[in-house]
């Protein structure tokens, strides 16, 4: 009875044990969403997480809270968190602008990021980020310089219609990367 009793505890807990385990192991493979998109190019590798559609980004600069919103009722504030990263020239000179990165997809519709010093207006008092309200912070903006094997990134900012398909995020400073949001070739059999 004792050894019953034993053996029927230890094959409990070895159950529980793989259970554990294989819950662990499903929780950790599925664990990465697909948050960062990453494409190599000949000298720049373009990672970028998936667009945030919200009302208001803002971001504090010099002690002032600046906020970004739509320039019209039909049209939306998106951000996309980006890094780029030199992997084989000594020093790469970057220029972030409104021609260096475009946001779109691959059937023609483009925009162009926006200058967020330039578009933002100065508020009083502070805004905390919510729902539909994205602090910006670092910024993706302006020139530097980029040494081989660093990393350079932030938070670029476009003003797009709404309704329009953010499929792809399109850099072109120093070569021409796009980055998929979306899958075009899926169901295309």
């Amino acid at each position: 009875m004792r050894l019953e009793t034993f053996l029927k505890s230890k094959i409990e807990l070895g159950f529980l044990l793989v259970s554990l385990i294989a819950l662990l192991c499903v929780f950790a493979c599925g664990a990465n969403d697909h948050k960062d998109k990453g494409v190599a190019g000949r000298n720049l590798e373009v990672h970028a997480e998936n667009p945030v559609v919200v009302d208001k980004a803002f971001f504090v600069d010099e002690g002032e809270t600046r906020v970004i919103i739509p320039s019209a009722s039909n049209r939306q504030i998106v951000v996309v968190k980006t890094t780029i990263v030199n992997r084989t020239s000594t020093v790469i000179p970057l220029l972030v602008d409104a021609d260096a990165v475009k946001l779109g997809d691959r059937r023609g519709k483009r925009y162009e990021a926006v200058n967020p010093f330039e578009k933002s207006k100065k508020i009083e008092g502070k805004l905390t980020e919510g729902i539909k309200i994205k602090e910006i912070a670092p910024i993706f903006w302006d020139k530097t310089e980029l040494p081989r094997d660093f990393q350079v990134g932030g938070y670029l900012v476009f003003d797009v219609p709404k309704g329009l398909i953010i499929g792809t995020l399109f850099w072109d400073e120093i070569e021409y990367i796009p980055v998929d949001f979306v899958d075009y070739w899926k169901n295309r059999d």
